[in-house]
């Protein structure tokens, strides 16, 4: 009988030079992965970021330049609020979140008043918070300390604005 010789196919050689080059191919791939999800991750906060104390300054600029009566207290920044129409108080919780509180009559904390965070949760994300150090008032402005956006996770501070000065259109 005659035997055959068939050229078609790849050698066992061939074949194990394919799976290791496909290994080595598919390793380094494997390892970009998470260092493209971490630059990923990093590129998103920051563009949260960066929406975040935007939308922070715009609500802070809404409220307050159009407020009158505007007052500091111990407990923020007190003031009549013309988008509600009752009196208001802008201040940071126990947790450093900016608030805002709409309440009926002159008492702050009232049964009757409100608190909500500044910016709404639409806006906020769960691992971002608005904050400041302080707000200074003054007869036609009121400037805002260190308003900046933090990271719960590791306390970081994402992006801050030094001073952001708010006018009265209605006057204080």
């Amino acid at each position: 009988m005659k035997k055959k010789n068939n050229k078609k196919g790849f050698t066992l050689a061939e074949a194990l030079i394919a799976v290791l080059i496909l290994l080595m191919v598919s390793a380094t791939v494997a390892a970009g992965v998470p260092a493209a999800k971490r630059a990923y991750e990093k590129v998103t906060v920051s563009a949260n970021a960066q929406v975040l104390i935007s939308t922070a300054a715009s609500a802070l600029r809404d409220e307050l330049g159009a407020a009158s009566d505007v007052k500091q207290s111990e407990s923020g920044v007190t003031f009549y609020s013309a988008k509600t129409g009752s009196n208001a108080r802008i201040y940071t919780d126990d947790a450093g979140v900016v608030m805002l509180e709409n309440y009926i009559g002159y008492d702050e904390g009232a049964p009757e008043s409100t608190a909500r965070v500044l910016v709404n949760e639409q806006t906020s994300t769960s691992d971002l918070y608005v904050t400041y150090d302080s707000i200074e008032v003054g007869t036609a402005a009121a400037v805002v300390k260190n308003l900046r956006v933090m990271r719960k996770s590791t306390g970081e501070r994402m992006i801050f604005l030094e001073e952001y000065v708010i006018h009265f259109m209605a006057g204080a």
